[in-house]
């Protein structure tokens, strides 16, 4: 089992691991993203600064912190899990990527808030996070139980398992309890008989309710109710009532629909008057309405004094309508409910409406508190689904944001000989009712001098930032003692949008070495009001250069070569002695792993170039390694000896050249 300090790059056996770019973490604004392939998943999160945190939250029993140790890292970090603090460290010697830096286990089943704090301002890399295997991080889980027949249930893979009989404890929810119900197949729940409840827990203090979502087939009914015998029962302390009514919505349908090609009538009276029986039927059908396609009505007569033409009168429905708004809707505020209203309530033609939130792209219906999709093609689908006089009337001010079109869907009543009208609908939104006034309004036109930000000399690299509080338009240029430097004209750069980055090369060779250089950027906006910043600094190479013991360089930026590592003559056989070469960070950045190693391309066949880390002891290694953090401008120390062999060949004037190459952090 790995202990804390030692590299672990993948979660242990029970254990389950949360990469730092989850959403879940909260992280203050100090910490900024660090990409490497040294750390898990290619990158982690690095603070160089004191009091920030990273926030979040998991539900299990174990924590572990992944990290990176360093002798730059800090010493003092703090975690908090339920208001309770304990330190840890990233300090060492050696780097340990992936390191496991915190580990706390035998904690309560339950959801816990964690704070990760830093106390000072080194190095701080937040790289993962490990937890229960069965663990959640950032949400406060639900566990649910199905109750049915005196018994608490779950569904696993093997179909149905009773867990309690008894109400179940806070363990038997978080330990067996089911996180997901859409796992449970319609083949499940119809195996189960008589009533069902669902019981759901959760540790979250802020729930204070909750909702299931359960799709069934369509039924109408007519389905559930055949062959069955229904009672309505109501009760009623209204003394002046004498009946009741019941009023049913079904599908359209007609005379024939329900009695068939023929039917008796069956008439009885004891009135001694009457001698015969009528049966007025009055029904919205004509068998026009059979004709599928255009027909013509053609009549023919002998009669030569009767006109040719014929009149037909025929009283039938109009088609069923739908009826699209072809705008957006155009509010000031944001929609707060619809109203809308028949002309006639005891009308019993259908009137559905549906709604877009993307200017009549799709359209929608609520059903069940829930948005679904309809095609405005399909009419059956509008008239059976789309939402009532009722839904529309009441539906909440936050589920209709953004609604932005409208349709209603009219199909008078085949029942009675009666149209149905839509009186009004009304779109209901808040919007500014006490404008604002003006008196004696006056314009003025301020200008505030543009500022630098952060604009800084990093090495012979120029970087930084100019901004300006008025949002205007800005333009710089650069001079390298008193000569124009960028643009090469000494011109203004043209005018960009503010802020405006700064960011180019001072050439070495336009630098005077060992001299005092001055650098100066002069700065204007839109109005032309200027300002300017300037700098002083001594000329010097850049790069990772090589420096003698009186801080003479070897070599310049451009590769020529200034002073020489002279052994002397050399006897074949013989080893040099070590001699000491200086190393120094002129990058203008901070770099890791710098890699010292010889060409010997150029080196004779029995001589070799050996590098150590330090002259007591001389311990050789190829390539030298410092795999640790240099800041910018920062030295150190390595030693150079030659070992040859005594069959070496005689070689006049022999050369070497070490090279250095490293990461920038």
């Amino acid at each position: 089992m790995t202990v804390v300090g030692e590299v672990l790059t993948a979660p242990e056996s029970g254990w389950k691991r949360y990469d730092d770019t989850h959403v879940k973490y909260v992280y203050s604004s100090g910490f900024s993203n660090s990409p490497s392939t040294s750390y898990y998943n290619g990158g982690a999160r690095i603070s160089t600064s004191i009091s920030q945190t990273v926030d979040f939250g998991f539900w299990g029993t174990k924590i572990r912190v992944i990290g990176n140790m360093h002798n730059l890292g800090s010493k003092n970090i703090s975690i908090s899990i339920d208001e309770t603090t304990y330190l840890f460290s990233e300090y060492n010697t050696n780097i340990i990527q992936q390191a496991l830096v915190f580990e706390k286990t035998e904690l309560t089943r339950k959801f816990h808030k964690v704070k990760i704090t830093t106390n000072d301002a080194s190095y701080v890399l937040f790289d993962a996070v490990d937890i229960d295997a069965d663990g959640v991080l950032g949400e406060y889980p639900s566990r649910t139980f199905v109750y049915n027949n005196s018994t608490y249930k779950k569904y696993t893979t093997n179909g149905w398992e009773v867990v309690a009989s008894s109400e179940p404890t806070q363990v038997d929810y978080q330990t067996q309890g089911m996180a997901d119900l859409s796992i449970i197949p319609e083949s499940a729940w119809s195996q189960l008989t008589g009533n069902v409840e669902l019981c759901l827990y959760t540790d979250d203090p802020a729930k204070t309710e909750v909702q299931f979502s359960i799709e069934t087939k369509p039924f109408t009914i007519a389905e559930e109710w055949a062959d069955k015998t229904i009672k309505v029962i109501e009760y009623t302390d209204n003394p002046i009532q004498t009946e009741s009514s019941i009023t049913l919505e079904t599908e359209p349908f007609s005379l024939y629909d329900e009695l068939g090609d023929s039917v008796d009538v069956l008439y009885y009276t004891d009135d001694p008057t009457k001698t015969k029986a009528e049966l007025n039927v009055t029904a919205n059908y004509s068998p026009l309405d059979d004709i599928q396609s255009d027909f013509e009505v053609v009549t023919w007569t002998n009669d030569e004094n009767d006109e040719a033409s014929r009149s037909l009168e025929i009283k039938a429905l109009p088609f069923a309508q739908l009826i699209l708004t072809p705008n957006d809707i155009k509010t000031y505020g944001n929609i707060k409910s619809f109203v809308a209203s028949k002309i006639d309530q005891t009308i019993d033609g259908t009137l559905r409406f549906i709604v877009s939130f993307d200017s009549g792209i799709t359209w929608k219906i609520s059903r069940f508190g829930k948005w679904e999709s309809v095609a405005i093609d399909d009419l059956d689908s509008i008239k059976k689904r789309g939402m009532s006089l009722t839904t529309i009337n009441s539906l909440p001010a936050a589920s209709i944001v953004g609604i932005n079109r409208i349709g209603y869907y009219i199909d008078n009543s085949k029942h009675r000989n009666e149209d149905a009208k839509l009186d009004y609908l009304k779109i209901i939104s808040n919007a500014p009712v006490n404008d604002i006034k003006f008196n004696d309004l006056a314009f003025y036109l301020l200008n505030t001098t543009a500022n630098i930000i952060k604009l800084n000399l990093q090495g012979n690299k120029l970087v930084g930032q100019l901004d300006d509080a008025d949002t205007g338009r800005l333009q710089y240029r650069v001079s390298l003692n008193n000569k124009p430097y960028y643009p090469a004209n000494g011109e203004f750069t043209a005018l960009a949008p503010s802020p405006l980055n700064i960011s180019f090369n001072i050439s070495e060779r336009d630098i005077i070495f060992d001299q005092e250089n001055v650098l100066k950027v002069e700065f204007q906006d839109y109005w032309g009001l200027t300002d300017f910043w300037q700098t002083t600094f001594i000329g010097t190479y850049s790069g990772i250069m090589f420096k003698d013991e009186s801080g003479k360089f070897y070599s310049n930026s451009f590769g020529e070569v200034l002073k020489q590592l002279d052994f002397g003559d050399l006897i074949a056989g013989q080893s040099t002695l070590e001699q000491k070469v200086i190393v120094k960070n002129q990058l203008g950045v901070k770099v890791q792993n710098l890699i010292l190693e010889v060409m010997k391309d150029r080196l004779p066949e029995g001589v070799k170039i050996e590098l150590s880390r330090s002259n007591f002891p001389f311990t050789p290694e190829e390539p030298l390694l410092f795999n640790m953090f240099f800041d910018e401008n920062e030295e150190f120390n390595f030693y150079v000896r030659i070992v040859t062999e005594l069959t070496a060949p005689a070689s006049p004037n022999g050369q070497f050249e070490i090279r250095a190459k490293a990461d920038s952090v």
